[in-house]
C-alpha cells in the first residue's frame, strides 16, 4: 500500500467520525475543513505520482486522470467558499462547503487511484 493510499484511507475513516460532530456548527466546519485539507494533500500526492508516470497512451487512464484533475478543481472551489463562509462566521454554510470539498477530493482520489492502479498494475 502506497503512502498516498494509506493517507487517503486514514482521512476517510477520520472524516466519518467527524460527521458525528454536527451539534456545534463551528466545530463541525473546522472538522470538515481539516478533513478536506488532509484529503486534498493525499490527492495531490497521487496527482504528483501520476504526473511522473503519465497516462502511457492508455485512453482509460487518461480519462481517469482528467476526472481526478476536474474533481480536484471542484474541491478547491468548494474549499475556497468554505474559507469565505468561515471568515464571515457563517459556520453552517462553511461546514457544508468544506464537506462538499471533501467529497470532491474523495472523487478525485478515487479516480486518481484507479488510474494509478491501471498504470502500475498494483
Amino acid at each position: 500500500m502506497t503512502r498516498a493510499v494509506a493517507l487517503f484511507a486514514c482521512a476517510l475513516l477520520f472524516a466519518l467520525g467527524a460527521a458525528a460532530q454536527g451539534a456545534d456548527p463551528q466545530k463541525s466546519a473546522l472538522s470538515w475543513q481539516k478533513q478536506a485539507n488532509e484529503t486534498r494533500a493525499a490527492v495531490v500526492g497521487v496527482a504528483e505520482e501520476l504526473e511522473q508516470i503519465g497516462d502511457q497512451g492508455k485512453p482509460d487512464a487518461a480519462g481517469l486522470i482528467a476526472d481526478a484533475k476536474r474533481w480536484l478543481t471542484e474541491g478547491d472551489k468548494s474549499r475556497a467558499e468554505g474559507d469565505t463562509k468561515a471568515q464571515a462566521e457563517a459556520w453552517k454554510e462553511a461546514s457544508f462547503a468544506y464537506n462538499m470539498a471533501w467529497q470532491y477530493y474523495v472523487k478525485a482520489a478515487t479516480a486518481g487511484l484507479n488510474a494509478r492502479s491501471m498504470l502500475t498494475e498494483e
